[in-house]
């Protein structure tokens, strides 16, 4: 039998923030994968994950009526095409409008239809409300979600139970355990640094070129390589362009296009000049790396050059280390290689290091280990809190690619952004993850929870 994604489709009356959740579904995991227009311009579809999971988010427009409990035709047909590639719903209602005739119209359609769903109060951003979202009841449902997508509320409490309701549905970690995974590796930077002869140095050092394909932007070219029997595609780009003569358009041109090129791939070989100072612009295109969970090596290129005029090797070496280190403080963890595309030195060294950071950024700890890695940073450092309110309790690994990782606390709202910080450089202290970044979720340990 194929495999398909899991599919939810979000459902409901215009404006009562179907729009608002689907933004925060993914804009708090910020795991998106993919997110593009659908046929028509009221259906967008978004890759979300959650503890290790990917889900297909699905958000339509509002469900319109011509007149009472009849939906007009056209949106009809429009929720029923989406409906045949769904696997559950999201059925949601306001908490401000109440239990209104067409939220009962959709319900019975969904009922009609057989395709599980839940029923979502949203806009329960007081406490006062919850009293009014009861009325839902009368729709027939047995469990409401009471949420407020715009405030965030809840929104855990809807993905976990879009998770369970998955386990029969293979993660995406499990499939490319199954099959061969080909790594996607984008060399980027700007101007004249050297991509082109790095991307040519490594093609042809001996290297089995087993075909080349146009890339998904007009300058890309994708080759497939093999390197000690492992495959990887390598993505040449063009520069990104940071000078007075160009215009501000083509500059953002430019830079959109290595962003595009950074997103599809699954490891980033940023390069820099060794005779050039880092911009703000190398900042820029790291960072975005970064928050889209991609893993790193920095790559110094003209290295020949500074040893063509410097004895001291090994001192310039380290000095270039702290000044990459002072420049680019928010990226610390990365490793850095030394090479010369132009003589084809320190590919071998580049090489090993993909292989190392490729393998931290599937890295799997044993439970024990991290289990006593946590205890240990916490008995160190005990987090701050009013009346000792906060308890934290155990941290478990829900992912890879990147290590994503679940801390359980008793409230989650207590925790601070420093303390989470603090768990990540212990992980990295004790347990490396060079080049990778790291995904820190918190949750909530619910009553009955080992």
């Amino acid at each position: 039998m194929a495999e398909k994604d899991f599919t939810v489709l979000i459902i409901g009356r215009e404006n009562v923030g179907k729009s608002t959740l689907f933004n925060k579904l993914i804009g708090e995991q910020k795991s998106i994968i993919d997110d593009f227009p659908g046929v028509t311009r009221d259906k967008i579809y978004g890759i979300v994950e959650w503890l290790g999971k990917k889900f297909t988010l699905v958000d339509t427009g509002g469900i319109l009526f011509e007149e009472e409990n009849i939906i007009k035709k056209k949106v009809l047909d429009k929720i029923n095409e989406v409906m045949k590639e769904a696997d559950m719903a999201l059925f949601v209602v306001d908490v401000r409008d109440g239990h209104v005739p067409d939220d009962k119209a959709i319900y019975d359609f969904l009922k009609k239809s057989g395709l599980p769903f839940i029923t979502i109060v949203n806009k329960v951003d007081d406490k006062r409300l919850e009293n009014n979202a009861y009325e839902f009841y009368k729709l027939g449902v047995d469990k409401l979600f009471l949420i407020s997508a715009e405030h965030s509320i809840e929104l855990d409490s809807i993905l976990d139970y879009i998770v369970e309701q998955m386990k029969d549905i293979k993660s995406q970690d499990e499939k490319d355990d199954k099959q061969e995974r080909i790594i996607k590796i984008t060399i980027a930077g700007r101007e004249n640094v050297g991509k082109s002869s790095l991307f040519n140095a490594i093609i042809n050092e001996e290297r089995s070129i087993v075909t080349e394909v146009p890339g998904t932007t007009r300058d890309a070219i994708d080759s497939l390589i093999e390197i000690s029997g492992k495959k990887f595609i390598i993505i040449d780009t063009a520069g990104i362009k940071k000078r007075k003569n160009i215009s501000k358009r083509v500059e953002e041109y430019s830079i959109g296009r290595t962003f595009a090129n950074i997103k599809r791939s699954d490891m980033l070989l940023y390069l820099f000049d060794a005779m050039e100072e880092i911009s703000e612009i190398d900042k820029k295109a790291i960072d975005y790396a970064l928050e889209n969970f991609k893993s790193i090596i920095f790559v110094v290129n003209k290295w020949d050059i500074v040893e063509g005029k410097r004895k001291n090797i090994k001192e310039m070496k380290e000095k270039y280390i702290e000044y990459i280190g002072k420049k680019i403080k928010f990226a610390d963890f990365v490793p850095i290689v030394f090479v010369s595309a132009k003589q084809k030195q320190g590919l071998e060294k580049l090489f090993d290091i993909v292989f190392y950071v490729e393998n931290q950024y599937n890295f799997r700890v044993k439970t024990s280990i991290l289990n006593r890695i946590f205890t240990e940073a916490v008995f160190r450092k005990t987090p701050e809190s009013v009346s000792g309110s906060l308890k934290i309790y155990y941290i478990t690994q829900v992912g890879i690619r990147p290590p994503e990782f679940a801390v359980f606390v008793n409230k989650k709202e207590k925790i601070k952004e420093n303390y989470i910080k603090y768990i990540e450089k212990n992980l990295r202290d004790k347990l490396g993850f060079e080049g990778v970044p790291i995904k820190i979720k918190i949750k909530l340990k619910k009553k009955g929870e080992n």
